[in-house]
């Protein structure tokens, strides 16, 4: 130990590497001091002071699992994602954690989740939500594993389906329910279940509004969508029941049914990296292409967070149109503001 500037430091005589102590009070750096020899000498003489010290705080420390954390977690979602969540934890990769103690646990129990043969990508992500939710309770003191050690996550990110590829679906499409079921994917951007389940009861054509709330969202009281009913959309309306559910036989079927169902058919036309939710990805890419305000994109496929809007729509194109539409555009309201102010 040794003092630079008044503050202490500790040098390891291994390595060479030096670390400050962050105190300039001498009998707080020599416990300090006291307590990493007794680390590096004793870890099991650490491990049993480390329970001595955590007792004095909470018996429930000592006692906690990482099924305590998992149950926990439970009060974060709702819905759709609530049972993805207890899927993902019942999965074979997480029950060798799922009973330990996190007193007990080390990088090597998280490293046997995800090199067990049936982790993926999603038990690497549902793990990181589960440990940092430990830390935030503060039922662990220390992260199991450093930042650097985590393996990098590689998602395949969602493509938006192209005007080409929905207009050639539909072409190739022989069940007509089916059939208007994507052309309303294509011009509401809605989520699948919710366009599914869409009734007659939500279409208001006094005030063209079709008004619905997202099934993922309706258990925390959120996910309110209004949305203009414009020529396009009427087209499709006017070829759905006139009362009842738009889609019958698709509002009765699990998402898991119409996702292979629409997977089949665009995997027989060689489009293997879209499926129904391309749909909401290339409703909000147009969206922006053609400069609807951010606010009013959000508000129509009913997202309560940028975030997760700016990554449906970072894909768009930009189209830069020429300065004599602006031009146009600004003549015409210097002739409206004019006769505005004639007839007052």
């Amino acid at each position: 130990m040794f003092q630079r500037n008044g503050v202490f430091y500790v040098e390891d005589k291994l390595n060479g590497k030096q670390k400050s102590l962050k105190t300039r009070d001498a009998a707080a750096a020599r416990r300090m001091l006291a307590g990493k020899n007794q680390a590096t000498e004793i870890p099991q003489m650490n491990l049993a002071m480390a329970k001595v010290y955590l007792s004095c705080k909470s018996e429930e420390m000592l006692a906690r699992t990482w099924e305590d954390v998992m149950k926990d977690m439970e009060q974060a979602y709702h819905g759709p994602t609530l049972a993805r969540w207890r899927t993902q934890m019942k999965s074979a990769s997480f029950q060798g954690l799922r009973k330990l103690q996190l007193l007990h646990t080390d990088s090597s129990h998280f490293l046997a989740v995800l090199r067990h043969p049936r982790a993926g990508t999603s038990s690497q992500k549902w793990l990181r939500i589960l440990h940092n939710r430990a830390m935030d309770l503060g039922w662990i003191l220390a992260p199991v594993m450093a930042r650097r050690i985590w393996p990098k996550l590689r998602t395949q990110k969602t493509k938006a389906i192209t005007a080409e590829q929905h207009l050639r679906l539909v072409e190739t499409e022989p069940d007509a329910e089916f059939k208007n079921y994507l052309k309303m994917l294509w011009e509401i951007g809605g989520a699948q279940t919710d366009t599914a389940r869409l009734h007659r009861d939500n279409v208001d054509l006094f005030n063209r509004r079709i008004t619905y709330n997202r099934k993922k969202l309706e258990s925390i009281g959120q996910g309110s969508v209004a949305i203009v009913i414009g020529d396009a959309l009427m087209e499709v309306l006017n070829e759905l029941p006139q009362q009842g559910w738009l889609f019958p036989n698709l509002a009765k079927q699990n998402d898991k049914v119409r996702s292979s169902r629409f997977r089949k058919r665009a995997d027989r036309l060689g489009y293997t990296e879209i499926s129904l939710h391309s749909y909401r990805y290339a409703w909000a890419q147009r969206a922006k292409s053609y400069g609807m305000p951010m606010r009013e994109a959000m508000a129509h496929l009913g997202h309560g967070s940028k975030a997760v809007h700016h990554a449906y729509s970072d894909k768009a194109e930009i189209v830069s149109l020429p300065l004599e539409f602006y031009e146009k555009q600004w003549k015409e309201k210097i002739i409206q503001f004019t006769k505005s102010m004639a007839v007052g």
